[in-house]
């Protein structure tokens, strides 16, 4: 029994033996095969895709890496995408994708073209006294390489400094006429021209344009170009930011004379650019020293203006009778500001149309009997209480009191008996004025609403204008306040520390919404001192702000 089952054993063990035997034999795993329809693609400077290559492998995997952040790759079951990011660069760039597919891989090379080359230079056009000066161009190319090439015969005048995107000019002194080189600016084919111009020394004095008619600013740029200026700067008209106290102001030509000791001169228009309001120069030299150069003799020999020298500001006059027979009158300021002499001309203002009749006055300049009370940095003023007791006195009646949130007095206003609507209008000192602690309700700046209206104005009703009528104008002239400003709507007038303005305004609560004359007067110390005269929109801005911070 036990040989059966040993037999049986061994047949077994024999038969599996030669299956064995018989199996096919195994190598190991099956080489990777890949291939690609293309092994370069070339990519616009736009961006985008590139033609789709077709891959070809024996593996059921396979993928594809780039070594550019500017590629991504897109792998969808046989095909292989390629997108490039737009090449903004003056030059071609160069990438590669590598294909992987079990143990074998393929690379594709990238090539994206380079984009149209830029240049941009900043600023086109340079302007430097005779004195020379330094000056920055910006240069920016997307080539990243750029030259600056400097007119042969400029080459001894002109010297350059390269600060990566930057080129600092080194400009000399001019003591010749006045001159203008030509820079270019160049990446590949791409070329940009600078300008340069530079003032000469003149041997007499600069004449500005003192007309008796109202010059255009094309007539300004060309009256300069003659003289021999080259425009530095402009400042376009601007509506200004009237709830934040900024007024409108006028356009701004600033140019760079042949005048050695003047180098600079800035004309200023009105907001509607009708006429030229001022004139002004700023000088290299003390105001001591600028007396010395004849210059105050030359505007009183050869301009024309009649010159009182009393003061620390001299003040020059003169009137010119222009083409339609209206007698204009020039001013002319001459003083010390910020430790440099400044010259300052005030030009006039058209003419108003003819009046058609006669029109009442004020026996005295509104307000300024009250300006004494005014507080100042050396002068207590009035507190609320000597107000109403004024007021009592003089028929008026308390309107309204406005307080600060620290409950101090701010603002009152008082109906005055009279046969037309009139009331008087007070600020004082609040806690909200920074720096003024000490004068805390104290009495600030005043103010009048008159329905009175012919009393200021007089209106010529084919163009719905107003203008100040004559009588007005002469009780202001005979009380010594000069004008000094139209800023709208307000026309202001000033007297050493007192300024006066008038205007014609309407509210719904007072005079059934007709038109009534505003005052507004108030005391600044510094008003008539030369920085105020040469800042003019400053000075227009101070006054400007002055009410606009102060509300009904």
């Amino acid at each position: 029994m036990k040989q059966i089952n040993y037999l049986a054993a061994l047949a077994v063990t024999l038969l599996i033996g030669m299956l064995t035997s018989c199996a096919p034999k195994d190598d190991g795993p099956e080489e990777a095969t890949l291939s690609l329809s293309a092994t370069s693609v070339t990519i616009p400077n736009a961006g985008g895709e590139a033609q789709a290559i077709t891959v070809t492998t024996n593996q059921v995997k396979w993928n594809a890496i780039s070594n550019a952040d500017w590629i991504k790759t897109t792998v969808s079951g046989n095909s292989l995408q390629i997108v490039a990011m737009p090449n903004e660069a003056g030059k071609d760039r160069a990438a590669q994708v590598l294909v992987v597919a079990g143990s074998t891989s393929e690379k594709v090379e990238v090539i994206q073209t380079a984009a149209d080359i830029s240049l941009e230079v900043s600023p086109e056009t340079i302007v430097v006294p005779n004195s020379g000066a330094s000056k920055l161009i910006s240069v920016k190319s997307n080539s990243g390489a750029w030259t600056l090439d400097i007119d042969e015969a400029a080459q001894a005048w002109i010297k350059q400094n390269v600060f990566n995107d930057m080129i600092e000019l080194e400009i000399a002194a001019n003591d010749g006429e006045p001159r203008e080189a030509k820079l270019y600016a160049k990446s590949g084919t791409l070329q940009k021209e600078i300008t340069v111009q530079q003032a000469g020394k003149g041997a007499g004095f600069h004449t500005p344009l003192l007309t008796n008619s109202y010059p255009t600013q094309y007539q300004l740029l060309s009256y300069e170009k003659e003289q021999g200026s080259f425009l530095m700067s402009y400042s376009a008209p601007s509506a200004g930011l009237p709830s934040w106290g900024i007024p409108p102001s006028g356009a701004m030509y600033e140019f760079v004379t042949s005048c050695e000791f003047l180098p600079t001169l800035t004309y200023i228009f009105n907001y509607e650019g009708s006429y030229l309001e001022t004139i002004q120069y700023v000088s290299t030299l003390s105001f001591e020293k600028f007396k010395e150069t004849g210059y105050i003799e030359f505007v009183e020999k050869d301009l024309g203006y009649t010159l009182d020298k009393s003061g620390e500001i001299y003040k020059g006059t003169k009137e010119v009778t222009d083409p339609k027979g209206n007698v204009l009158k020039y001013k002319l300021l001459i003083g010390e500001a910020k430790g440099k002499a400044a010259v300052v001309f005030q030009m006039p203002t058209p003419p108003d149309p003819e009046q058609p009749k006669a029109y009442p006055t004020y026996g005295e300049v509104p307000l300024d009997n009250m300006l004494v009370h005014v507080a100042t940095p050396t002068k207590v003023g009035w507190k609320i209480d000597d107000v109403k007791k004024y007021e009592a006195e003089n028929n008026g009646t308390l309107e309204a009191e406005k307080k600060d949130p620290k409950d101090n007095i701010k603002y009152a206003s008082f109906n005055v008996k009279s046969t037309l609507p009139l009331m008087h209008q007070y600020w004082f000192v609040s806690s909200e004025d920074k720096g003024r602690d000490s004068q805390i309700g104290q009495l600030d700046a005043l103010g009048q609403l008159d329905a009175d209206f012919n009393r200021v104005f007089w209106k010529e009703e084919t163009k719905g204008s107003y203008y100040l009528t004559k009588e007005f104008k002469e009780l202001m002239e005979k009380n010594g306040y000069e004008f000094v400003a139209f800023q709208t709507p307000y026309h202001w007038f000033q007297k050493d520390d007192r300024v006066v303005g008038v205007s014609v305004q309407n509210y719904k609560d007072f005079n059934d919404g007709k038109d009534v004359i505003r005052v507004q007067a108030y005391v600044d110390a510094e008003a008539s001192s030369m920085e105020k005269y040469l800042l003019h929109k400053d000075r227009s801005a101070m006054i400007y702000r002055h009410f606009v911070e102060r509300p009904m």
